[in-house]
Formats: C-alpha cells, sequence, structure tokens
C-alpha cells in the first residue's frame, strides 16, 4: 500500500483537530502489542549513538511530579521513567519542553528524550531544542555539543531526535522478520499519517489557527522591530535607519558599528530556518561579509551556530534573535537590544 493512501492518514486529516494526538496513541497502541517492537526501539535508538535505557513497559501522556506530560513514557522494572517519545508534527514546543523533561528523567541510569518529527522540521526543530537546552542547564557544564542528533545532557540523559520515517521503518523490519503481518499493516497506516503530515504543501486550517489572538500577536511581531530598534538607538547601541518591508516581511535598518543591518520580522526565515520571526540580515554590501563573518565568528561557533544563511535571498548570512519567553513587555524588548549589543560588541568599528 502506498502510504499516502493511509486510511487513518486520512480520517485525522479530517476528524482531529490535532493529528499529534492520534499518532501518539496510534504508537502506544502498536508498542504494547509485542515486546520484541519495543526491543525495536531501543536498538533504533542505540543506532542513534544512544545507550539503550532499560524499558519494560509503556504507557502514554502520563503526567510526571514536575509537570511534564511525555506522549510516551517507557518505564523500567522499577516503574521509574527512563524513556520519553515526543511525537511532534507542527505543533510547537510547550514551554517545558524540552528542559522539564529532561529534567524529569533520573539521573542515575541511562536515559533518553526522543523527539520524533517530519523530516521537514527535523534540523530546524533541532535548534531550538540545543537552544532551550543550553538556556535551561546554563548553571552546569553537563550540557555537550550536539551531534546530527543527539546531545548529552550530564553523564546519563540524552537528548535525541529523529524524523518519522526511518523511525517507523525500523519497526516495520523488525515486525515483518517476525512475520507479524498486522503490527507491520499497522505501522504502515501510521507510516501514512506521518507521510501525510510531512509532505503535505498547505495543512488544512483549523478555528484556532484563524482567532484574533494570533492576528494580534504578528500585528505584535511588527510592533517590536520598531521597539526594540528604537531602543537601541535611545541606548547608542546602534544609528536609526529606514524601514521597508515585502511580501509578509518587515524590516528597520539599524546602523552597527558602522555597518547597516536589517532588522528583519520574517515568517519565511521562522518556517525555513529557525523557530524565531526575527532576524538580524548582513549589510546588502557582499564585500563587507568577509569581514563581519570573521568579527562575528564566535557566533557560528555557538551550538547550536548563530549565522545562518538564507538560500532565498543570496544565500545572505542571517543571525536569528530569538526572543525571551514568559517574561514581560519590556523585558523582551531588552533582551533582543542586548542581543544587538553583543553583536555589536564583536565588530571593530568602521570609519564613519
Amino acid at each position: 500500500m502506498n502510504p499516502h493512501d493511509s486510511l487513518l492518514g486520512h480520517l485525522a486529516s479530517r476528524l482531529s483537530a490535532h493529528p499529534e494526538n492520534v499518532a501518539t496513541e496510534a504508537l502506544a497502541f502498536i508498542l504494547r502489542q509485542n515486546e520484541y517492537l519495543r526491543q525495536a526501539v531501543l536498538r533504533f535508538l542505540e543506532g542513534l549513538g544512544v545507550p539503550p535505557p532499560q524499558v519494560v513497559s509503556f504507557s502514554a501522556q502520563q503526567s510526571e511530579e514536575n509537570a511534564a506530560r511525555p506522549d510516551l513514557r517507557g518505564a523500567d522494572k522499577s516503574g521509574a521513567p527512563v524513556l520519553f517519545i515526543e511525537a511532534k508534527f507542527w505543533a510547537g514546543l510547550t514551554d517545558h519542553q524540552p528542559v522539564s523533561y529532561l529534567r524529569a528523567l533520573p539521573s542515575d541510569r541511562p536515559t533518553t528524550l526522543l523527539f520524533i518529527v517530519p523530516e521537514a522540521r527535523r534540523q530546524m526543530l533541532w535548534r531550538e531544542l540545543l537552544v532551550r537546552c543550553k538556556e535551561g542547564f546554563q548553571e552546569s557544564a553537563a550540557f555537550e555539543s550536539e551531534r546530527q542528533s543527539v546531545a548529552q545532557v550530564g553523564p546519563n540523559r540524552f537528548l535525541a531526535i529523529s524524523a518519522w520515517k526511518p523511525f517507523l521503518e525500523s519497526l516495520q523490519s523488525a515486525a515483518l522478520s517476525q512475520g507479524d503481518r498486522v503490527s507491520s499493516e499497522n505501522l504502515n497506516q501510521l507510516l501514512g499519517l506521518c507521510t501525510r503530515e510531512d509532505t503535505t504543501a498547505f495543512l488544512p486550517l483549523r478555528q484556532e489557527e484563524l482567532s484574533a489572538g494570533i492576528g494580534q500577536r504578528i500585528f505584535q511581531f511588527g510592533a517590536l522591530v520598531d521597539e526594540v530598534c528604537e531602543s537601541a538607538v535611545e541606548q547608542k547601541i546602534c544609528v536609526r535607519g529606514p524601514s521597508g518591508g515585502s511580501k509578509l516581511s518587515y524590516y528597520r535598518t539599524v546602523r552597527l558599528a558602522g555597518h547597516d543591518f536589517y532588522f528583519y520580522l520574517s515568517p519565511w526565515r521562522w518556517h525555513t530556518l529557525a523557530e524565531t520571526p526575527f532576524w538580524l540580515e548582513f549589510p546588502s554590501d557582499r564585500n563587507s561579509w568577509d569581514d563581519l563573518l570573521q568579527a562575528l565568528h564566535p557566533l557560528a561557533l555557538q551550538s547550536p551556530p548563530m549565522i545562518l544563511r538564507d538560500p532565498s535571498w543570496r544565500d545572505t548570512p542571517v543571525i536569528p534573535l530569538h526572543p525571551k519567553l514568559g517574561v514581560e513587555h519590556h523585558e523582551v524588548i531588552q533582551g533582543m537590544v542586548d542581543r544587538l549589543r553583543n553583536i555589536r560588541d564583536l565588530i571593530p568599528a568602521s570609519p564613519p
């Protein structure tokens, strides 16, 4: 059967506002049926380079003491959680992900938090997970640099990410080797749902996506660009420049250390490069890029790298600016102003 023609994928897109919940329940059902499939999950983790936790049972959406509520919870013989699996399509991370989830895992034995996501979102979400880990575990030196899909947080805790397709195909291979056609077909149905979510160019609109709150938030994002730039000018971090925009974007020119950068509200980069609407774009003068890239090289060495390239616009270097979460308006503004200050201080001043 072609996964695109999956009945489960068709029904989930028509009858459920949250396909992630359908995928979670389907995966929990499949894993509860057979021990060999649970072992296949552990072998998959081992293939990623993660020491496999000693899982003996799975449960779905069980709350932990610190408000973490993983989609799937793998427990060991003592009942302690040793594996959390988060099933994601296009829903954003919650405030508790991934830091509270990692803290809910014991530190005295191998444990893992695994995110399973669409391939189209994997690299972008991995960046966001690493950013949150660096902020959440900054009190210790436990956080190690990322590989392609695994990061270690402390001596025994691991954070990992995988696309749906290789994860489910590894389980399906195990089912076929056991001659278990029922589980293989169930996995194929789930793969159909995930393939549909991964490849659908325009996801069906949901009522909550048309709420006035979303319109208000987009308006506020545009206002934040102005407010951050004006505050940075007042604090003598940059010189005021003109504003402008294009299709669904808005920018203000800010002169930092003698160079005209562009502070952008960019839904395109938000969707394709990193999970933030705010971006600092390099000057339009390409001759300045080499010197600026050398001066700002410490940003490129961060994990994840904080200098990216926009392939849709001359491969221009851009810097994602992540706003502070869960704080007051003025703290959001000042946080991004401080980020501009840090960037300016890395650049040798050019002649006026």
